[in-house]
């Protein structure tokens, strides 16, 4: 059931060359006055279809790791309320991917929807992409703004989160 939003977004193209992960890395790091954060989580689901540039991401927001339990469970159950809104989702197009040299490292511009904590936002992130010996790697390093998807911070804790985060992406995607 985890995947299945992925695959039926792709489910048209029978013959198409989708590549897939279910181990890529997305990570996030807030500087604030009082504090930094940052949580990791590797097991971000992807799919990204070199027949016509579409990709699905998904990622399930407790599986973030934390340094400390205590801002894991902040995280999860104050702010992401990972319950009621339990996965980040991202998907879109590859924008001129007909024009694209897998073979070298290209800077490629992703124009999507994301979706965090039940809101979803037109985004555009730029990737870096690349095919090696058959894996594709995808990098990309993207802004979130919290009051764009509705993550309060109380004032107790301002100037330990930061509004802005930082969000990083890495993934290596082998051919289904």
């Amino acid at each position: 059931m985890r995947y299945l939003l992925i695959f039926l977004l792709f489910s048209q193209s029978v013959l198409a060359q989708q590549f897939l992960t279910k181990t890529g890395q997305a990570s996030f790091f807030s500087s604030a006055p009082l504090e930094d954060i940052e949580a990791t989580n590797n097991k971000l689901a992807g799919v990204v279809d070199f027949s016509n540039g579409k990709y699905a991401f998904k990622i399930a927001i407790q599986d973030f790791v934390f340094p400390n339990s205590l801002m894991q469970e902040h995280f999860n159950e104050s702010y992401l309320e990972s319950e009621k809104y339990p996965y980040a989702i991202f998907q879109g197009q590859i924008e001129n991917f007909s024009s694209i040299d897998l073979q070298t490292k290209s800077k490629v511009i992703c124009k999507g929807v994301f979706t965090i904590h039940g809101v979803s936002n037109d985004v555009i992130i730029e990737s870096d992409l690349q095919m090696i010996d058959g894996v594709v790697s995808i990098e990309s390093t993207f802004d979130v703004l919290l009051k764009d998807y509705k993550i309060k911070i109380p004032k107790i804790v301002l100037y330990n989160i930061a509004e802005e985060i930082k969000v990083s992406v890495k993934a290596s995607l082998k051919e289904n």
